[in-house]
């Protein structure tokens, strides 16, 4: 498979490509960060002597960041996955942020997703084979006063990917959507957290483990599925009162 990594130099993403590398997979490698991926490209190459590309892109600038997977994409060969293990979420992600802040998370977050998936996938399902693997939260399970336009992202990034899995229903065109739980990152390191983080590698086996099944939507930990099912059904007047 010749697969697209968008978010491919840390946490999960940075998993992702090594166990897809060490299928033999042929890797284009999207991250905001030339250096860093340069390093990592060359890490693949060496460890698994895959083909690896990449393109340095702000994930904040859909329009830009298309036109350089575009452009990568010509010179690499036909596309046959797409992986989307990019988040960006702040701190002070609170409701009051400017216009400009709010519309760069909702652009790393899903437009530029959107974007490329829309770019694609009539190639993909004229191939009538293939993956699209995006990458939810659990911040989006309920609206909430913290990570409010991450959170709205997400939300919208899960309506988006069952849209898809609707359009490829009638194909052999896999389309798989996992919710995560806490990932052992940056982001969660020295915080107090209700439940112990996932390690990215055992995230990544799990995402490689299923790419023939029609999964479609996955919690990861999986104990995160009644855990959400239960915040969706606590009544307001008992949801408004917590804090986490």
């Amino acid at each position: 498979m010749r697969a697209l990594v968008v978010g491919a130099t840390a946490g999960v993403g940075r998993a992702l490509s090594e166990a897809l590398a060490a299928r033999g997979d042929a890797l284009l490698l999207v991250a905001s960060d030339a250096r860093d991926l340069e390093a990592q490209a060359s890490h693949l190459r060496l460890t698994h002597g895959v083909q690896v590309g990449i393109v340095a892109a702000d994930a904040y600038c859909p329009e830009e960041l298309l036109d350089k997977v575009i452009a990568a994409a010509h010179g690499f060969g036909d596309i046959q996955g797409l992986f989307f293990p990019i988040g960006v979420s702040r701190i002070d992600d609170d409701g009051t942020l400017p216009v400009g802040d709010a519309r760069s998370l909702m652009n790393a977050n899903l437009v530029t997703i959107m974007a490329v998936v829309g770019h694609f996938l009539p190639v993909l399902l004229a191939a009538d084979q293939g993956n699209i693997v995006g990458f939810g939260s659990i911040a989006a399970i309920r609206g909430r006063g913290a990570n409010v336009s991450y959170a709205a992202a997400k939300r919208g990034l899960a309506s988006y990917f069952e849209s898809l899995r609707h359009i490829a229903a009638a194909t052999k065109l896999r389309v798989q959507f996992y919710q995560l739980g806490y990932v052992e990152t940056q982001q969660t390191f020295g915080r107090r957290l209700m439940f112990g983080p996932a390690e990215p590698s055992e995230i990544a086996a799990t995402v490689v483990r299923n790419l023939d099944r029609d999964t479609g939507t996955r919690h990861l930990p999986r104990y995160w599925a009644p855990i959400a099912w239960l915040v969706l059904a606590l009544p307001w007047a008992i949801f408004k009162r917590l804090r986490f």
